[in-house]
This record gives structure tokens, C-alpha cells and sequence, in this order.
């Protein structure tokens, strides 16, 4: 079939992909057509090249097969994202296929769940939006069994978040991390809260101690069996209270009051007190959690005043995002960005032939030449 040859696609999802990956017209097309036919090709006034459809399915991050659709398919997005800037929501076509392949992985965790042990789920919907954010902080504590003398044995931000990574696993919580997304402007986290595996996925770009934060963000809105957008509009009241109170658990699971209050002589500061950047940071190597959060719980307490706290939030949210240094080896990409028992699930279905070779390697994000090197990382 020649390049000249036409696509009798459906115009409508032509131009579904296009505004579902947040394109203009004039981003959409670049240098491979004119926007003028692009426009037209998407009312069905003409028909566009193979080779121009096909260069848009590719840009739209689509299989050719979507564009002959009748009409559009359903598809699964967990409604519980969480943005640093509260707002609008960018589905990009890179986050779309991330939120695709992770409903796949957790399918397959499910369909072969017998490879793995029975979890108890009763903390799902144990808690309600009525209890009390201490309250329920103390129940993750113990829930999780991460005390202040367990916090004391880590050296770095990221055996902080290795440590409440794995606990959570151990609860039978599927937990992922995905590359590739803005935590700014399109998520810094996200959750599943059906049965069994519930589901929490954390965004590689930001900081240990942030994720570290949604981790517990997300585990709060497990437990409450609650999901939605985080945004400040009004019309979005009811979502933004189950926000604000998944972000206090988070903090008081963090910073318990009594510990915090236990420090030197915190205790006898008012609000006048004005914290130096070198007290905040001794601070977050107690609790591993953010100056952000260290504040804003010392702010709770009376231990310092709002204008500070927002002088000091002001600041931190105006440095620039970590950089992002070159990546670790595949196989150690593999653990860290997926739940060690769902990669297990995966490797058990391969050696008992329940799934090929080619949909391990699939379902791992991984070239089997490196599945050695996995194996033996796994068990360390």
C-alpha cells in the first residue's frame, strides 16, 4: 500500500485523540500536514495520507486501530490524582498509556494471585471522613509498626522511603512508580482502592521525602475507599476535604505531635518563633519528612505563626524540581518502580507457563537478558 494512498478513519476520534492529549491544532501537526487540513480532516471534509495518519497515531501515542472506532472505547483512569498545584488535570498521552499499563499490571497480579500470599484487607474503608486526623495516624503507626527508634536506623532520604515503600507492600498494596510525567502540572500520585491488590502510584520526579509523603496520602485514601481530583474550586467542596484531611493524616503519621513536642525544648516556643533552615533541616532528619511538613505541623501546635509558614512555602515552591540524574540498570529499575510481590506474581506465571516469555518482559518493562541480574536482587 503506497504512502499516497488515503485512511478512511473516523474523523471524530481523529480529533478525540487530539484534545485528550491536550494539543492545538497547530502542536498537533508540527511539520507533517498544515493546520488548515488538519481542522478539515477532523470535521471529515478530507482524508489525510496514510503516512500523515500515521505519523499522528504516533504522536497521539495511539494504535491505528482507535482511529476506525465508531465511537469512542471506555477507559480507566483512577479519579484519585493528586497535583502539587492544585487544578485542572492534563490527561497527556504519556500519562494515559502509564494509567493504562498500570490497570494491566494489577489485572495480572489479580488473575494470578494464587502465586502469592492472602492479605487481610480490613483496612480497607476502616476509616471515615469524620475521624480524627491524630486519631487515624496513630492507627497507621501501629497499622505499619514504624516508631521513631525504626526511623533512628536510617542514614539516607532513601532508605526513609525504601522502608515505608516496603511496609506498605507488605500489606498486599500494589505500589508503582512511573517516569516520564510532570509532578507538577499532571500528577504526583494516584491510588486504586478496589480489592484485592489496591493500587498507589507515585510519580519518579519528585523528591524521596514527597513521595514518602503521597505514599501516606494515598494509604490514607485507601482507607477511606475515597478517590477524586485534589483542586481548591469550590464546586469541589466535598473532594477537597477528603484532600485536606489525607494531607493532615499524612503529616501527623510523619510528625507525631508527641514526639515533635519531645524535642529539645519545642515545647516552650509560641507562635513568635521563627525557625533557621538549619533547625528545620535537623528536624527532618529525626522524622525523614520534608521542611514543609515539619512546619506546618510546628504551625499546628502553635510553634510558629502563618505568615512564616507562608513566607518559608513561598520559597520552597519557587526552587527548581531535582534534577533527574541518569538512571539506575534495568533490573534495579524494576524493583524499585514495582511491587516486589507483583514482580514475583509475574516471574512465578512465566516458570509455570501461564504467561510467555515475551508478556513477562512486557509486564516487567524489561529485556529478559537482565533476568539473572533481577532474580538475584530480588532476594536482597
Amino acid at each position: 500500500m503506497g504512502t499516497g494512498s488515503y485512511a478512511y478513519i473516523n474523523p471524530e476520534m481523529l480529533k478525540l485523540a487530539r484534545k485528550q492529549c491536550g494539543y492545538s491544532i497547530e502542536q498537533a501537526v508540527k511539520t507533517s500536514l498544515t493546520p488548515e487540513k488538519l481542522e478539515k480532516a477532523e470535521r471529515g471534509e478530507v482524508r489525510l495520507t496514510f503516512k500523515q495518519f500515521l505519523t499522528l497515531a504516533n504522536r497521539y501515542k495511539r494504535p491505528p486501530a482507535f482511529f476506525y472506532l465508531k465511537s469512542p472505547p471506555e477507559e480507566e483512569f483512577p479519579e484519585d490524582f493528586r497535583t502539587i498545584q492544585a487544578g485542572e488535570i492534563k490527561f497527556g498521552p504519556i500519562l494515559r498509556e502509564l494509567i493504562k499499563k498500570i490497570n494491566e499490571k494489577r489485572k495480572l497480579a489479580i488473575t494470578y494471585q494464587l502465586y502469592d500470599q492472602k492479605f487481610d484487607y480490613s483496612y480497607i474503608k476502616l476509616i471515615t471522613i469524620d475521624s480524627k486526623p491524630e486519631s487515624v495516624a496513630n492507627i497507621i503507626l501501629k497499622f505499619l509498626k514504624i516508631d521513631m527508634k525504626t526511623r533512628a536506623s536510617w542514614k539516607t532520604k532513601y532508605d526513609a522511603f525504601n522502608k515505608w515503600k516496603n511496609v506498605i507492600e507488605e500489606k498486599g498494596i500494589l505500589v508503582f512508580q512511573i517516569s516520564g510525567v510532570s509532578v507538577r502540572d499532571e500528577m504526583r500520585g494516584f491510588s486504586i482502592s478496589e480489592i484485592p491488590y489496591p493500587t498507589i502510584v507515585l510519580n519518579r520526579s519528585d523528591s524521596p521525602l514527597g513521595r514518602i509523603f503521597t505514599l501516606i496520602h494515598e494509604l490514607c485514601h485507601l482507607m477511606l475507599k475515597k478517590g477524586g481530583i485534589c483542586t481548591t474550586k469550590k464546586v469541589d467542596e466535598d473532594q477537597f476535604e477528603i484532600e485536606r484531611f489525607c494531607n493532615a493524616v499524612a503529616g501527623a503519621v510523619l510528625v507525631p505531635k508527641a514526639d515533635l513536642l519531645d524535642i529539645r525544648n519545642i515545647d516552650n516556643y509560641d507562635s513568635s518563633k521563627t525557625w533557621t533552615d538549619i533547625e528545620l533541616d535537623q528536624l527532618k532528619k529525626i522524622f525523614w519528612a520534608s521542611t514543609e511538613v515539619i512546619l506546618r505541623r510546628l504551625l499546628n501546635f502553635n510553634k510558629t505563626n502563618k505568615k512564616f509558614y507562608q513566607k518559608k512555602r513561598n520559597e520552597w515552591q519557587g526552587l527548581p524540581l531535582p534534577a533527574q540524574r541518569g538512571g539506575p540498570p534495568p533490573y534495579k529499575k524494576v524493583i524499585s518502580g514495582n511491587s516486589r510481590n507483583y514482580i514475583r506474581i509475574v516471574l512465578d506465571a512465566m516458570y509455570e507457563g501461564q504467561i510467555t516469555m515475551h508478556e513477562a518482559s512486557y509486564y516487567l518493562d524489561m529485556n529478559l537478558k537482565y533476568l539473572s541480574k533481577l532474580e538475584e536482587n530480588l532476594k536482597s
